[in-house]
């Protein structure tokens, strides 16, 4: 932006020279204005698309916990299978094994 700078106190035309400068200043805030408008815009729409990807600390400490559940579930049920105190299971395979022999 190029503002007229030669300005005379006596001239006639310094009232509408500095009328022009006013005019070219706000048109370029104008303008400033809306690309920052334009950026923040942006900005927001990213941030609300990244928050409703994100998964909270409390989301994560709840998943992991959930994953904990599981695993030690299953290694307490294979460790009762392999000691054969999983009477139910140990009872299902042995009739397997059995209805394979033809022995039952």
């Amino acid at each position: 932006m190029e503002l007229d700078i030669q300005l005379n106190a006596s001239d006639r035309n310094t009232r509408e020279t500095i009328s022009k400068n006013f005019q070219r200043i706000q048109d370029e805030d104008t303008k400033d204005d809306g690309a920052f408008q334009k950026f923040q815009n942006d900005a927001n729409k990213r941030m609300d698309h990244l928050d409703q990807e994100k998964a909270t600390h409390d989301d994560v400490n709840d998943l992991r916990d959930e994953m904990y559940q599981i695993r030690d579930s299953w290694h307490d049920r294979a460790s009762h299978i392999a000691r054969g105190t999983d009477i139910e299971t140990t009872k299902a395979v042995v009739e397997q094994i059995l209805q394979e022999k033809g022995l039952i």
